[in-house]
């Protein structure tokens, strides 16, 4: 006997859904309609506004800045991802043909790891952009109606599940209709801004950006003044401690008078450093603009290589003879100690120049005068605090500390150190990320020479041991670069066939279509770490698998996604023995997840 229910018979029946029951479904909805409803691929991003550090004039450099924005639960791949084998976001600036544009300065990227990346971390850009891009205007630019600027945004979009297809989105305006950006805010403000603008040359810039945004100036410049203090470790530093003792070792007078001359000498030094931060500021983005051209970079390469082979002692590099004889005979004075101290600080700007090329950036980024000056000052303030204890024993120190064995082999660690700085500065110059991988194995190859190899050090039993150790660390650590691991044997798919889901429909096997692309991220992810798992891969074994290859924009493949509806990728679609549509889910899907999709399908 059937037992037929009506529902809704009566029409007041119909009034009785309370107001949660609508809140319930309401809510429902509103989860529910977005999974099903993926935006498109030009959707992600959106260029809100475009404008100029100051007006384009004749012969000189104005900074375009593009604020874009990233859709909420979205992030689109960094200019340098981590892997050659994801879709860089690109920025193209097409101008009028009398302006010429410069090398593109990207934001800070994100290293973020999301659910697929099985702990991984990927280069990634967010929520909002700021890029900056040169423009110089030519001897004879005039500003003119009808003189457009086209810009243009390149990138591949994933959420935290799944990747779209990359897309572009672009944006012209009159080049006279642009408006001009109005600094705010102080040097501080200035720095939390434009720390998402970065070159891609290093960490140390943003780390120290990141300090001043989010703690503010006291402890951005506290990790300033220990940063100065740090470069007194450098080794091209030392001889100017001679000169330091040998100057006020021949003052006279008191305790008292002998700390206010020291303190006027570091004033010197810091003058000079902050001379060099305030035309950083004042160069208008060139500086920025420089560190990016193939050239400048191959010659700060070749400055780093030109410091090392000094700290391996193939010649000295120390402050000119006549001015180490002329500190023994200084005359003393106020004027003396500063002028004596402003000579130091062009003697110590060469031997630090590759450490400080962040601070550098920073202050170029923040085009503020005064925010250069107090950031160098107390940057060379920290390099010189240990002047003035040096100065007030000078009476008592009667012959400098010899440098011992392990002095030696310090130095010739921080030869090795910038020699790796080099191949990093040239890694944008090189193509296919070569010395990028290379310098795991340099740094290895770096530790066994001053473990087992280099004579200094050897005399005293206990630094002996301790370059011991590293030799034996880096032996460790080459043998894991190069010893290559066996990898699981992957699971396979055929490529895509329509006549093969025929034949497996006529035979009562199962299907297994995996939708991916060269450009989705989570895709790569499935492959090292779902596709691998041994128990998928046995399971997988009595289906007919095929891989639908999406990453090309193509009239085949865009039949093919509307046939099966598909709106990102990876899309894993499992059909069972009868025909029937089984499993479909959009997104990274686990190991464990995928073997009970596989087990329950027959």
């Amino acid at each position: 006997m059937n037992r037929v229910i009506r529902i809704g018979c009566r029409a007041p029946s119909n009034r009785r859904l309370s107001a949660a029951s609508l809140f319930v479904l309401a809510a429902i909805l509103g989860f529910a309609i977005p999974a099903f409803a993926l935006p498109k691929p030009n959707e992600i991003v959106e260029i809100t506004s475009l404008k100029l550090d100051h007006p384009l004039v004749a012969g000189q450099t104005s900074n375009l800045e593009i604020d874009a924005i990233v859709m909420a639960g979205w992030h689109i791949n960094s200019d340098r991802p981590l892997s050659e084998d994801y879709i860089p976001t690109a920025v193209a600036v097409v101008p009028p043909a009398s302006i010429t544009v410069g090398p593109v300065q990207y934001p800070k990227a994100e290293e973020v790891a999301l659910e697929f990346s099985g702990g991984d971390k990927l280069s990634v850009f967010s929520g909002f952009l700021v890029v900056s891009v040169p423009l110089k205007a030519a001897a004879d630019y005039k500003p003119a109606p009808g003189q457009d600027l086209a810009v243009s945004i390149d990138y591949q979009a994933c959420n935290n599940l799944q990747c779209l297809r990359p897309a572009s989105v672009s944006s012209t305006v009159a080049l006279d209709s642009l408006p001009a950006s109005a600094p705010s805010g102080g040097a501080a403000a200035s720095v939390a801004q434009d720390s998402a603008t970065g070159t891609g040359l290093g960490e140390s810039e943003h780390v120290l950006d990141d300090i001043f945004a989010h703690h503010g100036w006291f402890l951005g410049f506290l990790a300033v003044l220990l940063g100065g203090l740090a470069l007194n470790l450098t080794p091209c530093v030392y001889p100017l401690i001679g000169v330091t003792i040998a100057y006020f070792g021949n003052q006279g007078g008191g305790p008292r008078r002998v700390l206010v001359l020291a303190i006027v000498y570091v004033l010197g030094i810091a003058l000079m450093f902050s001379a060099v931060g305030v035309a950083v500021a004042l160069s208008g983005g060139l500086f920025g603009a420089a560190l990016q051209n193939p050239i400048v970079l191959s010659a700060l390469a070749a400055m780093m290589v030109t410091l090392a082979l000094s700290s391996f002692g193939l010649f000295s590099l120390q402050p000119p003879q006549w001015m180490m004889r002329r500190a023994g005979i200084a005359r003393p004075g106020y004027a003396g100690s500063l002028l004596m101290g402003f000579g130091m600080g062009v003697v110590a700007a060469p031997c630090i120049g590759p450490i400080v090329l962040g601070l550098l950036l920073m202050v170029e980024r923040s085009e503020s005068p005064l925010f250069g000056f107090a950031l160098f000052f107390t940057l060379a303030v920290g390099l010189g605090l240990p002047y003035i204890a040096l100065a007030l024993a000078a009476g008592s120190i009667r012959q400098l500390p010899r440098s011992g064995e392990w002095l030696a082999w310090v130095e010739q660690l921080f030869g090795f150190i910038l020699i790796g700085l080099a191949l990093y500065f040239l890694e944008p110059v090189v193509p296919h990320h070569l010395l990028s991988r290379a310098l795991p194995f340099y740094a290895a190859a770096a530790g066994i020479w001053l473990g087992f190899v280099a004579r200094a050090g050897r005399a005293w039993q206990p630094f002996l041991v301790f370059r011991s150790i590293v030799g034996v660390a880096a032996v460790a650590a080459l043998i894991y670069f190069v010893i290559q691991r066996p990898g699981a044997q992957p699971l396979t798919f055929e490529p895509f066939n329509p006549s093969l889901i025929a034949t497996a429909s006529e035979t009562r096997k199962p299907v297994l279509i995996d939708f991916s692309a060269d450009w989705c991220i989570p895709c790569r992810e499935m492959e090292h770490s779902t596709f691998i798992d041994p128990s998928v891969v046995r399971e997988a074994s009595r289906f007919v698998r095929m891989r639908a290859d999406l990453t090309h924009q193509d009239k085949t493949n865009e039949a093919l996604m509307s046939q099966y509806q598909i709106q990102g990728v990876p899309t894993t679609l499992i059909i069972d023995s009868s025909g029937h549509v089984q499993v479909r889910k959009v997104g990274y899907i686990g190991s464990n997840e995928f073997l009970a999709d596989l087990r329950r399908t027959d």
